[in-house]
Formats: structure tokens, C-alpha cells, sequence
């Protein structure tokens, strides 16, 4: 793993920059200005502490509300820290769990498809988010909600899909120590658990099935954000926060 990519935040696993990625701009995605994290409300005092000292000043929280209740986001409160925090839950609470999952693509596929006014909002957010810190963006385990939002934000800026798909695929290695802890803690439900695990690994294929359902359906990334109504003005500040400019 990159040092400089995943950041050791005491008390998260799964904490990474999105700089440093090459686009088909000629240029890298900048650091500093988007990280995808799990639950920032696992840190400890010294994990915040890093969280402050890194310059994020916008949160968009994708949990759903009963999560959000379970485990209160401690920048919620307006204005706390002058971080703006924004709770967009990128699924429906009354379709959760889902009942028509068959693989992990095709339930990012649904979200995709189904959920298109909570992607664009978490998009808008995004775009419109104060171009001074870094934008954070969590979920629970930071895998599949955020999973998805990263693909389209380096999606938007045109990363190589085989890079998303990696960048992707790196929560495997990040949140290993939780998983082994968990097989630890629950050896009469080794093989249960293994087999989840097995069915919700993220895998580069995962992410590179979802990127061609997005070409196949919606002629790639960028004609998807347009289709749930992203207009090119946030598009371009998409580019502006990840690249520095607008290309």
C-alpha cells in the first residue's frame, strides 16, 4: 500500500486519499482534496485530531438513518470544527436490505439505477463543497456506498477504469485486520462468516462489471451523472477539486 494513500487515522481502517491517480487529462488527481473513509465515528481523539489537521471541511455522510442513530457522526453539529456535514443516504431505508440481491455488481448496479436522485445528491454535495479543505465521504466500512461515489468521482475526471477498479478493490486489504478479528471472535461461525465474506469481497471484476454497465446503459460516467441531472457547471467543479483546474 501507498503510504502516503491510506492514512493512519487511530481508530479507522479504511481511510484513503484519492490523489496521485492518473487521468486522461496528462495529469494526477491532487492530493488532499477528497478522502473516502468508514465511520469517522470510530476515531479516537487522535484519530480527529489528524482528521482536523489534514484540512477536510466538508463531510458527506452515506448511511443510512438508522446507522447515523447507532453511531452519531461527531460533525454533525453545524458549524463544529467549521466543517460542513452533509447526511445523504445513498439507499433507501425502506428498501434496505435489498431484496432482490443476487451478487455485490448487481446490487451496485441497483443503486445505480434505482437511486438516482441520492447519487446526485451526494454528487451535488460534493461539487458545491468548499474549495478550501478536503472533501471526506464515509459510510460504514467505506467499501460499497462509498465505493460507488469514488468510481464516479474518478470516473468524472477520466481515471483509467483498471485504476478505479483497483482503488476499489484496496478496502479488502485495509479492512482485513477487522475481518480476521472478527473470524477470531467467532470460530463457531468460521464458515458462515467466511462465506460472506466470500460474497461481499470487493474485487477489481466487481468494480470493472459496474463500470461497463454504466457504458453498456448509459454511455459511460459522465453521460450517467448528466442522465440524473448533474449539470456541466458541477461537472467542471468535480474537475476543478480533483485535478485543480478545469480541463
Amino acid at each position: 500500500m501507498e503510504r502516503r494513500r491510506v492514512l493512519a487515522w487511530e481508530g479507522c481502517l479504511n481511510i484513503r486519499d484519492l490523489g496521485g491517480y492518473p487521468t486522461a487529462y496528462g495529469v494526477q488527481t491532487r492530493w488532499g482534496a477528497v478522502v473516502r473513509a468508514d465511520t469517522v465515528s470510530k476515531l479516537t481523539m487522535a484519530g480527529h485530531a489528524a482528521l482536523l489537521a489534514y484540512g477536510v471541511r466538508t463531510i458527506v455522510d452515506l448511511r443510512l438513518p438508522h446507522e447515523v442513530e447507532a453511531k452519531p457522526n461527531p460533525y454533525a453539529m453545524p458549524g463544529e470544527h467549521g466543517i460542513a456535514y452533509h447526511h445523504i443516504s445513498m439507499i433507501d431505508p425502506a428498501e434496505f436490505p435489498p431484496k432482490d440481491f443476487t451478487t455485490l455488481a448487481d446490487n451496485y448496479k441497483m443503486m445505480l439505477d434505482r437511486y438516482t436522485d441520492r447519487v446526485a445528491s451526494v454528487i451535488h454535495a460534493i461539487a458545491h463543497a468548499s474549495p478550501e479543505g478536503a472533501v471526506l465521504l464515509h459510510c460504514v466500512g467505506g467499501k460499497d456506498r462509498t465505493g460507488i461515489a469514488v468510481a464516479l468521482l474518478l470516473g468524472a475526471v477520466r481515471v483509467p477504469y483498471d485504476v478505479i477498479a483497483a482503488d476499489y478493490a484496496l478496502t479488502a486489504e485495509c479492512l482485513r485486520p477487522e475481518w480476521e478479528e472478527t473470524l477470531r471472535h467467532n470460530p463457531e461461525r468460521r464458515q458462515e462468516i467466511e462465506r460472506e465474506l466470500e460474497v461481499m469481497m470487493p474485487r477489481v471484476e466487481v468494480m470493472l462489471e459496474v463500470l461497463d454497465h454504466l457504458d453498456r446503459r448509459y454511455g459511460g460516467v459522465d453521460p450517467y451523472l448528466r442522465h440524473i441531472g448533474l449539470t456541466d457547471l458541477e461537472l467542471e467543479l468535480i474537475r476543478a477539486r480533483l485535478l485543480g483546474y478545469v480541463p
